[in-house]
């Protein structure tokens, strides 16, 4: 076949329109791998978008990446418009399996192209040590991140049993004090990687509590405005936060059914000292995870 005729026959798969976050993209491209385990004929376009190419660029089931055509079909991934998100089989990934055609529940396996590799230049700046563990505090949502100092704290008593504690994140990010600072070193792929050579990772719900999941490394997940039974693994050792606003347990101050139009996503807690996800003390924080490093 010509790359012309390729091209047209191409036109003809439906169009995938990108959203969300990189944990998004994970659990995306998971349900896309199972799809054409499935159904190996199918296939589908990716709409070109900046950072949504990251773990799809190379996909088995992604035929072209570009722009739709006109009046081309669109598939959403929008899966917090689609059904009311819950526990179980109203988990995103269980909706996402059905947006595209799979009989659910489905495992949550998750899924990236081309092999994970390590990286030597960046091992050898690292001061390793007989334990070695990652923290990922920063979220895209001010609403799921905790007080620096309550980090701050939980990093010095992680340090004083003698293990290294290293930050991952945007080149942005606040930095917690006496952490050894990877900020803006690593590309979410290294992340992986990095995640697999290291005892523990420590985090919110983020990218990298779905990265964990995928290398099969320990984690401790804590939770606030989100909940674990929605959004996090069973693997996991999960710390889940009491609301102290009005809403329900399983409902969410930045869902859809309460933020409205998204808008307050971006937006910190207004409950300011009463915010959930301060009321983590740093003392459960290093005692569950020496829980977990101990296999406890």
């Amino acid at each position: 076949m010509t790359a012309k005729k390729d091209t047209l026959a191409n036109n003809n798969y439906p169009w995938i329109n990108p959203i969300g976050g990189f944990g998004d993209q994970l659990m995306l491209s998971g349900v896309l791998k199972q799809v054409i385990e499935q159904f190996p004929s199918k296939r589908f376009n990716l709409a070109r978008r900046t950072n949504y190419l990251t773990f799809l660029k190379r996909h088995p089931a992604i035929a072209e990446v570009g722009f739709p055509p006109k009046d081309s079909e669109i598939i959403g991934v929008d899966y917090w418009s689609m059904e009311k998100l819950g526990p179980g089989n109203q988990r995103p990934f269980q909706i996402l399996a059905r947006r595209f055609g799979l009989t659910t529940p489905v495992e949550e396996h998750l899924y990236i192209p081309d092999p994970i590799e390590d990286d030597p230049l960046l091992y050898d700046i690292i001061p390793w040590k007989k334990r070695n563990i990652v923290i990922a505090p920063a979220s895209d949502s001010p609403r799921k991140v905790i007080h620096p100092s309550i980090w701050h704290r939980a990093v010095q008593m992680l340090r004083s049993d003698g293990s290294l504690v290293l930050q991952v994140g945007r080149l942005g990010d606040l930095h917690i004090r006496n952490a050894y600072s990877l900020l803006g070193l690593t590309t979410p792929r290294q992340l992986f990687s990095l995640i697999s050579r290291c005892d523990l990772v420590i985090t919110s719900d983020n990218f990298i509590m779905h990265a964990a999941h995928l290398m099969g490394a320990p984690a401790v997940a804590i939770w606030g405005p989100t909940h674990h039974r929605v959004y996090g693994y069973p693997e996991q050792t999960h710390l889940q936060m009491p609301k102290t606003c009005e809403l329900g347990e399983d409902e969410e101050c930045i869902g859809p059914h309460v933020n409205r139009k998204g808008k307050l996503y971006n937006t910190p807690c207004p409950h300011k000292d009463r915010h959930c996800m301060d009321k983590i003390r740093p003392v459960d924080i290093y005692k569950t995870a020496k829980k977990v490093l101990m296999g406890i």
